[in-house]
């Protein structure tokens, strides 16, 4: 297992001291999660830092109703900031993530996120750039509940979406869909279908492809 962690280490976290890598492989395990697995749950306790080094992972928030708000996609050379910085205070995830795809992540104990910050500055450039990337993702998305109308929200989540799986292919219910953006499915569909229209997506069962 360790030589499988230090080839993912040297592929997606490329820019670790060796010092770094070395700590990672004495105290990390390797995970694998299947697609639509719980990964983290609201209240759960966070025990971990998972670095993902394959697959996709949705991260969300979701009320008592079900209700789903999409947050943002974490993918390979990520790390989850919200989980972080729960860990950091009470210590109970504020959030929840679930693999889209069958998804692999390098475990490393939550005690180390502090440990290391001072130690090398590495980690401490990737917590930092890690916090960032994911408060700017949050305020687009309060921008998009703000001030955009729900066509705009749609093509900006399905940009997303495939930005994120590296496809134009969006594997997704119209179901589904409305729940990450809080709407109805009737709505969706109806938007979905004024998008084809005007030629920017071609919508077939459970799939969508973004053309433009």
């Amino acid at each position: 297992m360790k030589k499988e962690i230090g080839n993912y280490l040297n592929f997606c976290f490329k820019d670790f001291e060796p010092e770094l890598k070395e700590e990672i492989l004495d105290c990390a395990d390797l995970l694998v999660l299947p697609a639509d697995d719980l990964m983290m749950d609201i209240g759960q306790k966070v025990e971990i830092i998972p670095l993902i080094v394959s697959g996709q992972v949705k991260v969300f928030r979701e009320d008592e109703d079900d209700h789903e708000l999409f947050m943002y996609y974490l993918g390979p050379g990520e790390a989850c900031a919200i989980t972080m910085i729960c860990s950091a205070r009470e210590g109970y995830s504020k959030i929840k993530a679930i693999p889209e795809e069958e998804t692999t992540v390098i475990s490393v104990p939550i005690s180390k996120l502090d440990e290391w910050m001072p130690k090398y500055k590495s980690w401490y450039y990737f917590v930092m750039d890690t916090y960032q990337d994911r408060f700017e993702e949050l305020l687009k998305v309060v921008d998009g509940i703000a001030f955009h109308r729900m066509d705009e929200r749609l093509i900006e989540y399905l940009e997303k979406n495939a930005e994120a799986s590296q496809s134009n292919s969006i594997h997704k219910t119209h179901q589904q869909i409305a729940q990450e953006l809080n709407s109805s499915r009737e709505v969706i569909t109806r938007l979905l279908k004024k998008l084809e229209q005007r030629g920017v997506v071609k919508v077939n069962r459970n799939q969508i492809q973004l053309i433009s």
